[in-house]
């Protein structure tokens, strides 16, 4: 789930609000937007200034189109039948046998409802072309939120999506629609997150605030509190998915600079701990071996997928909101396989952790939950759970008799970008962001 590659790129009004710098505007200006339409001379002034700010010269003009709200639930609805392919219904089967939930973020985060009501604006990359939404945003039940920027809200707004269309004309390899990367959600949040970081912070910058930016986790803390924005009334795992590619984004860009899209994380365990330890490797776990081997026995491979940081803990507390953070926070990687053998589903899981311990926080973590899994995915077997050493093997007792096989065939390799992830699976990537 949660696919950058299907892409659409959005903008939360209230948590852009939460990255001004320091010192309030100096001056006023004429309206960005008046009357459904663009005022020519404001939008080429936030272009100008957004290129600036990120450093990314226009290569070519910018599509910019005003829309309502009742036109963006309409694209979101197109977007949403056009992904629903054969393996998007594969791959929806895989994430029920996980025991995802909408609560966990992953259905909700794709419902055109929730997006249409919510976002300020977006850019498609496969069209080229940046909205901007007429109308303000609105809750669930219809209460209309006002920006506290006024105009200047919508000068934000298209500063951030503006810088969207900039990094997609010079970071192009950053939007493939490779059909790998529908099997790395982990990856493909981190790249959101990194993208989404860049142009949040960039487009602060760019409506001329003078002063230090906002400390990155005083903006984490700000987004986990405020509860005045139009995701307030959506769950709070949904909120928190939502959200993340902007404020944890916002401190990886912080951090990390314009390199940031130079050479691409591939973990939302980098984004995540980025401020404390850097960009740090992790084990990629690569399962294809095990896709043959289950092949060769007439079974079929539903879907396969690695969990990461965040997911790890959306999914554990959609099952338990007490479970501590000790049970994800040593993730050092992941790797899931749903196959189907006759009528039953079998799954195996394969975790690694930066230490023995956190290994045994998991596994006691797991314990707890299991039972509330195994029934909310209505698993037909007992989910079984082997521990040696830093890695912990969840397994299904149809797998149980090839668990050692298994282990043996999972390929393992340290890595620390989108492309050397890639390139362990044997994908070469093309474009430069990673040399």
């Amino acid at each position: 789930m949660h696919q950058l590659n299907t892409l659409i790129l959005q903008t939360i009004p209230q948590l852009t609000l939460l990255l001004l710098l320091v010192n309030s505007f100096g001056c006023t200006h004429s309206p960005l937007i008046a009357n459904s339409q663009i005022n020519q001379s404001r939008m080429h002034d936030t272009v100008s200034r957004a290129s600036y700010a990120s450093g990314l010269q226009v290569k070519q003009p910018l599509s910019v189109t005003v829309v309502t709200r009742d036109e963006l639930h309409k694209m979101f609805l197109e977007h949403d039948v056009a992904q629903r392919s054969e393996q998007w219904i594969w791959r929806e089967a895989g994430y029920r046998t996980m025991g995802f939930s909408p609560e966990a973020g992953s259905d909700s985060y794709q419902n055109a409802n929730l997006l249409s009501r919510s976002v300020a604006g977006l850019y498609i990359p496969r069209k080229e072309t940046l909205y901007v939404v007429s109308e303000p945003a609105l809750s669930e039940s219809g209460t209309i939120y006002l920006s506290s920027l006024g105009h200047v809200g919508d000068e934000l707004t298209l500063a951030h999506e503006v810088i969207h269309a900039l990094q997609h004309q010079h970071f192009p390899e950053a939007f493939t629609e490779d059909s790998f990367w529908q099997q790395q959600a982990d990856a493909n949040t981190a790249l959101q997150a990194a993208i989404e970081g860049d142009a949040t912070f960039r487009s602060a910058q760019s409506i001329g605030l003078l002063g230090r930016p906002r400390d990155p986790d005083e903006v984490i803390e700000l987004a986990r509190d405020s509860q005045f924005e139009p995701l307030s009334d959506a769950a709070t795992l949904v909120r928190e998915r939502i959200q993340f590619p902007y404020t944890y984004g916002y401190r990886f860009a912080f951090h990390e600079g314009k390199s940031g899209l130079k050479s691409l994380p591939a973990s939302t365990e980098q984004i995540i701990h980025i401020g404390t330890k850097g960009r740090s490797p992790f084990l990629a776990v690569d399962l294809s071996e095990v896709v043959r081997m289950a092949e060769r026995t007439g079974c079929r491979v539903i879907f396969q997928d690695s969990m990461g940081e965040l997911l790890l803990s959306l999914w554990f507390r959609s099952l338990n909101p007490a479970t501590e953070p000790a049970a994800w926070n040593g993730w050092d990687g992941d790797r899931w396989i749903v196959i189907q053998c006759g009528e039953s589903k079998e799954l195996a899981w394969l975790t690694s952790w930066d230490t023995e311990q956190d290994a045994v926080d998991f596994e006691i973590a797991l314990r707890k939950v299991r039972i509330d899994w195994q029934q909310r995915a209505n698993l037909p077997s007992k989910v079984e759970i082997d521990i040696k050493g830093k890695e912990v093997m969840v397994i299904t007792d149809g797998l149980r008799p090839h668990l050692a096989e298994i282990v043996e065939l999972a390929k393992r390799r340290r890595v620390s970008t989108r492309a050397e992830l890639a390139a362990h699976f044997g994908v070469i990537t093309h474009g430069n962001a990673d040399k």
